[in-house]
């Protein structure tokens, strides 16, 4: 898969070629949208089907937008174009996803109404979890050994860029914008209290039977069953500290060094087990 860097960041030429970034300049975001934004490989499809759930336990179902896979607004599909011309005249609300850092948002994101839910995830787990994801990817060059990738993530040199530019880019948004911030590690511990706090902050109130019917159709192990041969590469362990099983000490106490560092002072923290 060839790359490019704009203003630094790495993006796969296929996937994201530049066009989409310009025309994502002149995007329309409307008062009624929301935007779910992650970095790679930290509960993107997770999300997106939780809100799907709460969708349709209040009505929406529309399969045109709603469907099985997030719509990555700097995307282009095969056969289909760039998902931002897709998702043009789709009916309001539309349910958007990104994965880009904060700089590349279209203009009008952060002045307007839309609800922005923003999901995070250990950054040790979101290394062992993308390593394995790209093995799975006929079209991407598979990392030649954990080694080189571990070491790779923890220089920043990845698609969508940096971890932690990407995560303190939008952290610092927290008190000025209307976004909701979601723990990856929360949701696993205690999904029903993250549906309710997603429904309160999307104004979608559920009863507490439809927030245990959203939960029980968004377990990882209910989805897993269900998404299908073409979405098994999007789910794998789904658990919290898998890394354990990846890392060695040295790589741990490297990780771990960068997460004081970039970390320390910001209010920002994660859970590794």
């Amino acid at each position: 898969m060839p790359t490019y860097k704009e203003r630094g960041v790495m993006f796969p030429s296929d996937v994201v070629p530049r066009s989409n970034l310009e025309l994502l300049k002149t995007f329309d975001i409307r008062d009624d949208d929301i935007m779910l934004i992650t970095y790679p490989k930290t509960g993107s499809w997770w999300l997106h089907q939780v809100v799907k759930q709460i969708m349709a336990q209040q009505g929406v179902q529309d399969e045109k937008y709603l469907g099985d896979f997030p719509n990555f607004i700097e995307m282009t599909l095969r056969d289909k174009g760039p998902v931002a011309e897709m998702i043009k005249t789709a009916p309001s609300p539309r349910v958007l996803a990104t994965h880009l850092p904060v700089e590349f948002l279209p203009p009008g994101l952060l002045g307007s109404k839309a609800k922005i839910v923003v999901l995070m995830r250990n950054p040790k787990d979101t290394a062992v979890s993308t390593f394995h994801f790209w093995q799975k990817i006929p079209d991407v060059k598979t990392p030649e050994s954990w080694e080189s990738f571990a070491e790779q993530f923890l220089a920043g040199d990845c698609l969508w860029g940096p971890f932690y530019d990407h995560a303190l880019g939008y952290w610092k948004l927290k008190d000025k914008h209307n976004i909701l911030f979601l723990k990856y590690e929360d949701m696993k511990k205690d999904l029903p209290a993250e549906v309710k706090k997603l429904c309160s902050f999307l104004e979608k109130p559920l009863s507490d039977e439809k927030v245990q019917t959203v939960v029980g159709a968004t377990q990882f192990d209910s989805m897993k069953k269900t998404v299908g041969e073409k979405r098994q590469m999007f789910t794998r362990k789904g658990v919290i500290g898998d890394w354990k099983n990846n890392f060695s000490d040295d790589q741990s106490r490297a990780y771990d060094e960068q997460y004081r560092e970039r970390l320390s002072n910001t209010g920002l923290e994660f859970q590794f087990e």
